[in-house]
C-alpha cells in the first residue's frame, strides 16, 4: 500500500481523524478496535478520546507534559494513548503489572502532569502517593474506594465526568495544533545496564516514520484487523497504536488473562478474523503447542510478524506448514529505532533465521565492534561487527540522559550529518548480503579465554528436539568460569548426555555448556522475553 498524501498527518494527534478515515475508505461506523468484549466503531472511537482530551485539558495538562497511563490492556488503553497525543502531551506507558516501586522509579523520572490508571484498590492509593500527580484519570472508575484522602494529591476525574465531557472532535485545538514533528510524542523506558531504567524519547517525527514504513511494506489496508499483543510499554506495540490507525485498519486488543491461555488466544484470533499478528515468538509457540491450531480456521491470517528474540527454526518450520498461505517475517530493530530490517523466511527455514537486509527507512553498517563507532572500520566479508543504523524512525535521546545520548548517537568522519544509532548487537553479513544476528555486545563473554556469544549457544539449545525453552549463563562462583544451560522439556524428560553429545557436534568445546539443569519453566520478562539475569538467579540462588 502507498499512502496518499491526504493519508500522512502532520502528528500523531491526528491519526484518529474521520475525515481522514473516510478519505482513505474506511467505513467510520465500522470497528475500529475491540478487546473481545467491548467495541468502539471509529466514529466512537474518536468521540471517546475526545472526551478524554477535553478532561486533560481541563486537568490543565498542557503540550509537552507527561501522561503516564497505567492502565491494563483494553479498548480504554487504546483511548488514553490517542487522548494524550491528542492535546500534544507526551505518552508515557507504564507497566500495569509490575510491583508499585518500579513503577513509581519510571514514573518519577518522567514526572507526569497526569496519571490515567485503572489500578486496583490495593496498588491506587500507594501509587497516587508516591507520585503526587496533579490530575488523576480513571476511566474505568466512578468512584475512589479505601482511597485515603491524603493519597488523593490532585483533581481526580472519574468514568461519569469522561462519559459527559464534551469531546475535543476539532484537531485544530490549542494543543495538538502546537505540535510540531520535532516534538517528543512518547517515551518508552526500558532497564539500564546499572538497573536504572531509561526513557527512549520518540517524536512525532519518527514515530510517523515507522508508521508510514510500515504501512507500505506490510501493504496495511481498512481490511485488515490487528491483533494487539505487546503491552503498551513494549516497543512492538507502536505498530498497532500508530501503523494500523495510518491504514485504517482495525484492532483486537488480546486483554492479558487470555495470553495466559494459548487455547483461548487462538480461539478469539479464529473469532476476530484476525489477519496481521506481531508478537515475541515465544507466543506463537505457545501457540503451536497448546493452542489446537490442528481444529482452528486460521485462514484469515496472512502476515505474522515476530522479533525481539530467536525463534527456533524447528517451531518455525512448524508454524509455516501450519498456514501455509500466510507470509512470515522476522522483524529486528532495538526500541530506539523501532524497526530497521525485515527478512521473510521461506519454507522450510535456514537452520538460521537471518534479520535480513535493512528495510527502506533505514541504512546500516557494520563496523569493528571493538573500535570507537565514530571512526570504527567497516568489517568485510562474513566478519562479525557491531551494527550502527541510521533512520528516520531514530529516537530523538534518551529523557533526561544527554550522556547517555552521546554514546548511543553517533556521527562518523564519513558521513558527518548522519546519526549513526550504536545498537551494541553483532552481526555479520552472509554472502546473499542478508544480516545474521549473533548477540549482544555485552553479552560477548569469555570462558576460559575465549570468546563467546550466548545468543548463539541459545539458539542451538533450541534446535535440539524435545526443548520448548533455553537458555544458557555464565556461573563464575566456581573455581573457574563455566557455561550453565537452563533447558524446559516440551514432554519427555531431557536426557543430559544425550543432548551434551548433540551439542558437541555443533559447538566448539569451550562453547558446551558444563551442565544442562531442567527446569519446569524459564523467567520472562513482561515483554515475553526470557529474563537471562533472573534464570541465573534461579540457577544460583545466592548469586546478588
Amino acid at each position: 500500500m502507498v499512502l496518499a498524501d491526504f493519508a500522512r498527518p502532520n502528528s500523531l494527534a491526528g491519526l484518529v481523524d474521520l475525515a481522514r478515515l473516510a478519505q482513505l475508505g474506511v467505513d467510520v461506523d465500522g470497528t475500529a478496535i475491540t478487546d473481545g468484549s467491548a467495541s468502539l466503531s471509529w466514529r466512537d472511537f474518536d468521540r471517546r478520546i475526545g472526551q478524554l482530551a477535553a478532561v486533560l485539558v481541563a486537568g490543565a495538562v498542557r503540550p509537552g507534559d507527561r501522561v503516564a497511563v497505567h492502565l491494563a490492556k483494553s479498548v480504554d488503553s487504546f483511548c488514553a494513548v490517542h487522548a494524550v497525543l491528542r492535546v500534544g502531551a507526551v505518552m508515557v506507558p507504564l507497566d500495569p503489572l509490575a510491583p508499585v516501586a518500579a513503577v513509581s522509579t519510571v514514573a518519577a523520572d518522567a514526572e507526569p502532569a497526569a496519571l490515567i490508571t485503572d489500578a486496583r484498590d490495593a496498588v491506587l492509593g500507594p501509587l497516587i502517593d508516591q507520585l503526587r500527580p496533579p490530575l488523576v484519570v480513571l476511566p474505568t472508575r466512578d468512584n475512589l474506594p479505601d482511597v485515603p484522602a491524603e493519597h488523593r494529591a490532585g483533581a481526580t476525574v472519574t468514568a461519569d465526568a469522561i462519559a459527559a465531557a464534551d469531546p475535543l472532535t476539532a484537531h485544530n485545538d490549542d494543543g495538538a495544533d502546537s505540535v510540531g514533528p520535532d516534538d517528543a510524542a512518547y517515551i518508552i523506558y526500558t532497564s539500564g545496564s546499572t538497573g536504572r531504567p531509561k526513557g527512549i524519547v520518540h517524536t512525532h517525527a519518527s514515530a510517523l516514520a515507522y508508521a508510514h514504513a510500515a504501512a507500505e511494506l506490510y501493504s496495511l489496508t481498512p481490511a485488515d484487523h490487528h491483533a494487539n499483543i505487546a503491552p503498551l510499554h513494549f516497543d512492538q506495540s507502536t505498530f498497532e497504536l500508530y501503523a494500523a490507525p495510518l491504514a485504517g485498519a482495525s484492532v483486537l486488543v488480546v486483554p492479558d488473562p487470555v495470553m495466559r491461555f494459548p487455547a483461548s488466544l487462538a480461539q478469539l484470533v479464529v473469532e476476530q478474523r484476525v489477519t496481521v499478528w506481531y508478537s515475541v515468538p515465544y507466543l506463537l509457540t505457545q501457540l503451536l503447542e497448546r493452542g489446537g491450531l490442528d481444529e482452528r480456521d486460521l485462514s484469515s491470517l496472512r502476515w505474522v510478524l515476530f522479533g525481539g528474540e530467536s525463534f527456533p527454526p524447528a517451531a518455525l518450520a512448524a508454524l509455516m506448514q501450519r498456514v501455509p498461505t500466510c507470509r512470515f517475517s522476522n522483524v529486528y530493530g532495538p526500541a530506539e529505532v523501532n524497526q530497521c530490517t525485515h527478512y521473510e523466511p521461506q519454507s522450510p527455514p535456514d537452520a538460521t533465521v537471518p534479520i535480513g537486509p535493512a528495510w527502506a527507512a533505514a541504512s546500516v553498517l557494520v563496523v569493528d565492534a571493538d573500535g570507537d563507532p565514530t571512526n570504527a572500520a567497516e568489517v568485510t566479508g562474513d566478519a562479525a561487527g557491531q551494527l550502527l543504523v541510521a533512520s528516520s524512525t531514530m529516537m530523538r535521546g534518551y529523557w533526561r540522559r544527554d550522556d547517555l545520548t552521546e554514546r548511543a548517537v553517533v556521527r562518523r568522519g564519513t558521513s558527518p550529518e548522519t546519526p549513526w544509532y550504536v545498537t551494541g548487537d553483532l552481526v555479520r553479513r552472509r554472502p546473499d548480503g542478508d544480516l545474521e544476528f549473533l548477540g549482544r555486545a555485552d553479552n560477548q563473554v569469555k570462558v576460559r579465554g575465549h570468546r563467546i556469544e550466548l545468543e548463539a549457544i541459545d539458539a542451538v539449545l533450541l534446535d535440539q528436539p524435545g526443548v520448548a525453552a533455553a537458555t544458557v549463563v555464565v556461573d563464575r562462583a566456581g573455581d573457574g568460569d563455566r557455561l550453565v544451560a537452563a533447558v524446559v522439556a516440551h514432554d519427555a524428560p531431557i536426557d543430559e548426555r544425550v543432548m551434551l553429545t548433540a551439542l558437541r557436534r555443533v559447538l566448539p568445546s569451550y562453547a558446551v555448556p558444563s551442565v544442562i539443569t531442567s527446569v519446569p519453566s524459564l523467567p520472562r520478562t513482561g515483554t515475553g522475553k526470557v529474563d537471562r539475569n533472573a534464570a541465573a538467579t534461579m540457577l544460583d540462588p545466592g548469586r546478588e
